[in-house]
């Protein structure tokens, strides 16, 4: 009923504000919170037609302003207020907790006193030190005071310490394996090489034990390079499997002919 009336008064005035306004030759800062201050209130934005309605109080004539004082009187008994409160999980106080209004931030503490807001539905954002949010929705009626709303934070979950164990020890084997190839490259360079330096200096008549000394040399690195190939395959392919919002990477791999050893590249993307 007190609504009710309130919007039928301001209703009525707005009609006559402008010619009520331009009779008493009024300047436009008092004509324009005259009439702003009435739509105002129409829309239940209580908070800006209280500034508005203070503003007309202090800058319109005697007979204007005393309307205005009226309305004033009649936004404060209908403005409504929130009394926010929050606890952790554990029922103890969260420490710092800011607050946002329909996305807005609205307060960077909870207070002790009641927060004035404007009737209406609206979303209440709690969010504490750690980044934990909480969100009500709650719809607030003209006259409300000091409406409470309690939330509680939900318990903080354990540290998930097993997806990094997890995604290290497949990356260890991988680099497990390309360190393994990396010496399986080396050892086949140097076959190459001392098998081009043998044949300069004495084919065909080398001795047996040189000739079989660069054999050993190219087959440690062959077992090298397989062994680091399939370590590295293998890491690989354990930690996509483990992420798979990893990225695809790129492989190595070692192949050994008669003409020496050849690296190359292979991968998806």
């Amino acid at each position: 009923m007190k609504r009710g009336f309130l919007v039928a008064a301001g209703a009525a005035v707005t009609l006559l504000a402008g010619p009520r306004a331009r009779a008493q030759g009024v300047g436009e800062a008092c004509a324009a919170s005259y009439e702003q201050a009435q739509q105002l209130v129409r829309d239940r934005a209580l908070l800006r037609a209280r500034a508005e309605l203070r503003l007309c109080a202090s800058s319109c004539p005697a007979t204007l302003a005393r309307d205005c004082r009226s309305w004033s009187e009649r936004v404060e008994r209908d403005m409504p207020s929130v009394a926010l409160s929050a606890t952790s999980a554990e029922g103890h106080a969260p420490g710092r907790v800011r607050v946002l209004l329909d996305g807005a931030p609205l307060v960077e503490a909870i207070p002790n006193a009641a927060i004035e807001v404007d009737p209406g539905r609206h979303t209440l954002t709690f969010e504490d030190m750690a980044g934990t949010r909480v969100v009500a929705v709650v719809t607030v009626s003209p006259g409300d005071k000091a409406l409470p709303i309690a939330v509680r934070f939900p318990a903080a979950g354990p540290p998930s310490a097993a997806a990094p164990v997890r995604q290290r020890w497949p990356l260890a084997i991988a680099g497990a394996g390309a360190v393994a190839l990396g010496v399986g490259a080396f050892l086949g360079i140097k076959g190459h090489l001392d098998r081009s330096e043998l044949r300069g200096r004495c084919a065909p008549t080398c001795r047996a034990d040189e000739v079989e000394a660069i054999d050993l040399t190219w087959k440690a690195g062959a077992i090298s390079a397989g062994a680091g190939l399939l370590a590295a395959g293998a890491g690989a392919m354990l930690y996509f499997q483990l992420d798979p919002a990893a990225p695809a990477a790129t492989g190595a791999g070692l192949s050994f002919s008669p003409g020496g050893p050849w690296l190359s590249m292979i991968g998806s993307f």
